[in-house]
């Protein structure tokens, strides 16, 4: 219970009341000092839902909408998903107050966390820590386990705003983080789904689907903003999507739209954008392009009664239903080009969107006159990753070796190395004899990630070595948080000799 009640606390922050406003079991010091703390904070509701099936009922989704923290803790153990980002208001379609309403993207009143599904279960939840820390954003805060596979939340330092203001420039922004997330995962893990809803319903946390979380494992907006745009840069594409204007091409007399509606084998599968995905791109191109709603449920549902495993006809009209609520002006260029990849291998069909393209392209790198920090310790902890290994963690060799095989200056790398929390260092000697041992956090954690007999005894040998640096200070302690709550070694032993908490 205290664990739950540290991630409800950790992930809404200040976003719905503590207490109830009536019925409260608080003391009233307690609901007092909770009311002089919610002038300070807007305060909206969440959605949810008490089974996966009534996500997806014929009248909507099933739930209840909770305005307080003192509800959550009470019900979550009954209540299968939720909507961790929190919207300005919700209600009932329906008079019995059984099916929700209001949950939007752009009814969003605050984004606290970004969440990746991963629909397979082919590898351990170990491995997806240790790939978000080498190739994406740094440790997740939260691994939920689920029937079929895990969800991944990225909880945020403090909360992203949304606002109606640059036609809700915040969530733009917000979903290309969250785009960006899932594709640095998806391209070392299996299962990821690259088209999963940013910010609709995930698994609600419990005591028993709860497989990793540290509430220091939050994550800043502004370095999750210039982390994005990286990824961006290397794809030569910005951070926004500028509509272009004057190009009357209507995308349903598209190459890439008569291809695809032309697919009779694409079906669903776990972790693959498929059927579903498909239907409700084409149904986005009809939309952009003036066709009425009936004229498209038509084409759909021809196009579904072809394929060799079709939907139920209320499915088709509900992909349709959704695309022509004007959420989005039209089909998604990324992911026109993701169906082709998926379902038409091998074709080379130009993908051309009247919606737009991208801008901002950075020089490459070797015609700029200075790398970035963060670029140099990249090309570090890549060198580290291919030199060292589990069974020696530890890369021994010289300064002046490590400086002429990743071509950093002698100067910054020295910078770097007191900057990095990723890198840790140990000199010893002086002149020519002198050695100097390079290891990362990511090298020792997958160390004891992989945790036998043998590669315990080189992690504790590692750890005395690194903790007598005091330049290794702010990466050991960031290790330490992160094997805190991984890893259960038989003597409990800390970096700093103190004992693990257990938990």
């Amino acid at each position: 219970m205290e664990t739950i009640q540290k991630i409800i606390l950790s992930i809404l922050h200040e976003g719905i009341d503590t207490f109830k406003k009536r019925g409260s079991a608080a003391s009233l010091p307690h609901l007092i000092e909770a009311q002089k703390k919610s002038k300070r904070h807007k305060k909206g509701a969440i959605c949810v839902t008490r089974s996966k099936e009534d996500l997806s009922t014929p009248a909507g989704v099933k739930g209840y909408v909770v305005t307080s923290k003192e509800t959550l803790l009470e019900d979550f153990f009954e209540l299968s998903h939720w909507t961790p980002n929190v919207h300005n208001y919700l209600g009932y379609s329906d008079k019995e107050r059984r099916h929700l309403k209001g949950h939007t993207e752009t009814n969003l009143q605050q984004i606290n966390t970004f969440v990746v599904d991963i629909d397979t279960k082919k590898q351990p939840y170990t491995e997806i820590l240790t790939a978000a820390l080498d190739h994406s954003v740094g440790i997740p805060t939260m691994v939920l386990e689920t029937p079929k596979g895990f969800q991944v939340y990225f909880v945020l330092e403090t909360p992203l705003f949304i606002s109606n203001q640059n036609d809700y420039r915040g969530l733009k922004v917000a979903k290309r983080i969250s785009e960006n997330i899932r594709r640095s995962l998806a391209e070392v893990l299996q299962g990821v789904d690259l088209s999963c809803n940013d910010f609709g319903f995930f698994r609600m946390p419990s005591e028993d689907n709860i497989r990793w979380f540290s509430d220091k494992m939050v994550f800043s907006l502004h370095n999750l903003i210039a982390w994005s745009k990286r990824q961006d840069d290397d794809q030569n594409r910005g951070l926004f999507v500028v509509e272009s204007k004057g190009e009357g091409l209507d995308p349903t007399h598209a190459e890439w739209f008569r291809e695809l509606l032309a697919t009779r084998h694409v079906k669903g599968s776990d972790g693959q954008i498929g059927r579903d995905n498909l239907m409700y791109t084409l149904s986005l191109a009809c939309y952009s392009s003036g066709k009425g709603q009936g004229e498209t449920l038509d084409l759909l549902d021809e196009y579904n009664s072809s394929l060799e495993v079709p939907v139920r006809h209320s499915e088709v009209r509900k992909i349709v239903k959704s695309a022509y609520k004007g959420r989005f002006k039209g089909a998604s260029q990324t992911y026109i080009q993701e169906l082709l990849e998926a379902w038409l291998p091998g074709k080379d069909i130009p993908v051309t969107n009247h919606l737009g393209g991208w801008y901002k392209f950075k020089k490459e790198r070797k015609d700029r006159v200075r790398s970035h920090y963060d670029e140099w310790e990249g090309d570090l902890l890549a060198y580290i990753q291919s030199e060292a290994s589990t069974v020696q963690p530890i890369l021994w060799t010289t300064q002046k070796a490590v400086c002429e095989a990743v071509g950093i200056p002698r100067s910054t790398f020295n910078e770097v190395i007191r900057k990095s929390k990723k890198l840790l260092i140990k000199r010893i000697g002086k002149g020519r004899s002198a050695q100097t041992g390079l290891t990362s956090v990511a090298m020792l954690l997958q160390c004891a990630l992989e945790f036998n007999q043998e590669h315990r005894a080189l992690y504790y040998e590692a750890i005395n070595l690194m903790n007598r640096s005091r330049e290794n200070a702010s990466a050991l302690w960031e290790l330490e948080n992160q094997i805190a709550l991984l890893t259960k070694f038989p003597e409990n032993q800390s970096l700093t000799g103190k004992k693990f908490n257990s938990s």
